[in-house]
């Protein structure tokens, strides 16, 4: 079964490079192209993508809301998964890269733009892994450092600014997961943004969470969903690319959902073609190229699915293993193999996915 779940994260991946071949030039190419930009205004040219080859789709970008002939540019895709129950709320996100010094102003006029009281943030890459730097540290840490003035040089013309201020900070889950508060106040409104920013701390990048590590991964989601008040509006979620392990997060917490509402019960188990993940993955990367990068990523999903659902229908671990007595999609039924991370780690630049992220050059 893991032979055919690499077939199938492979068949993504050609769709995928299919997509953006840049001949025969046709408009269907024009749509997957990347989003282009000249740089952050007075920081130069460099510096707002951390990898020159993972920027949104030229049709599916966020663009700030600033004058005309500024930089409207943030790596950031908005993510929509609506749930297959009609009246279940869609699932909303901004994917993007881990925040670079340079697109800091950026990022947070961004969660400014996309909010109205409350932000939640994800974080799922610490700041530098194995002597590489994933992310810049992008907010207040401590009250050491406490109030951060934002685009205190004006840098698009038109006075926007504010202030990101600390709070306060907890752990949850034996230090896995690390919460605080922030206050985001733009100048002229009256009220501060409330940011529930949470930082998860057990995730290298390319791999998937320890198996130990599922049930505090289920509690991030769990907290951040808690925090976001308005159904309507997106969680921010980030790794370093914004792809892999962001990708990974979402595509988890939606087939979750779906699980637990019971859309994969009247799926017929001897439908071949019937693979919620596949599909899944398949939507997101239409929305951001990447998304689930790696294909131990690709096999963690289905092997935390495959647990759910014999929770769900009360099989043994026996009956999960061989698919004996479910009522639904063969696709679940992996290996009991645990997926092992990426033996080269974070030291190597290169996704199992065969995709080399190109960091940008100051």
């Amino acid at each position: 079964m893991q032979a055919e779940l690499q077939r199938r994260f492979n068949d993504i991946q050609e769709r995928e490079e299919n997509r953006i071949l840049p001949i025969p030039p046709t408009d269907e190419k024009e749509r997957w192209s990347f989003a282009h930009h000249e740089g952050a205004p007075g920081k130069g040219k460099n510096g707002m993508d951390r990898y020159l080859n993972i920027r949104p789709w030229s049709h599916n970008r966020i663009k700030l809301d600033v004058p005309d002939d500024t930089l409207d540019y943030v790596n950031a895709s908005p993510i929509a998964v609506p749930a297959s129950d009609e009246a279940a709320p869609t699932f909303r996100y901004i994917a993007m890269q881990g925040p670079t010094p340079q697109s800091f102003d950026s990022v947070w006029r961004m969660v400014a733009e996309n909010t109205t009281q409350t932000a939640v943030v994800v974080q799922l890459t610490t700041m530098v892994e194995n002597g590489h730097i994933k992310c810049a540290q992008y907010f207040p840490f401590n009250d050491e450092d406490k109030t951060w003035v934002l685009n205190a040089a004006d840098a698009w013309g038109d006075g926007w600014t504010a202030t990101l201020t600390y709070e306060s900070t907890e752990t949850l889950c034996d230090g896995a997961i690390e919460r605080r508060k922030l206050l985001l106040h733009v100048g002229g409104e009256e009220e501060p943004r409330t940011v529930w920013h949470l930082f998860y701390r057990r995730w290298s990048d390319f791999g998937a969470p320890a198996l130990t590590e599922v049930a505090n991964f289920f509690h991030l989601m769990k907290v951040s969903r808690q925090h976001a008040v308005e159904i309507d509006e997106p969680r921010f979620i980030h790794c370093s690319a914004g792809v892999g392990r962001t990708g990974t997060f979402i595509c988890l917490e939606h087939l979750m959902r779906e699980l637990e509402m019971g859309a994969f019960d009247a799926v017929d188990p001897n439908d071949a073609d019937a693979d919620p993940v596949y599909e899944t993955v398949e939507v997101l990367r239409q929305q951001r190229r990447l998304m689930v990068q790696s294909s131990v990523q690709y096999m963690f999903i289905y092997q935390v699915m495959r647990q759910l659902w014999g929770e769900r229908y009360g099989l043994l671990e026996d009956e999960v293993r061989t698919g004996a007595g479910q009522p639904a999609l063969k696709r679940f039924e992996m290996a009991a193999d645990p997926v092992r991370p990426n033996s080269a780690g974070d030291s190597s630049p290169v996704s199992e996915g065969g995709v080399s992220l190109v960091p940008e050059q100051d």
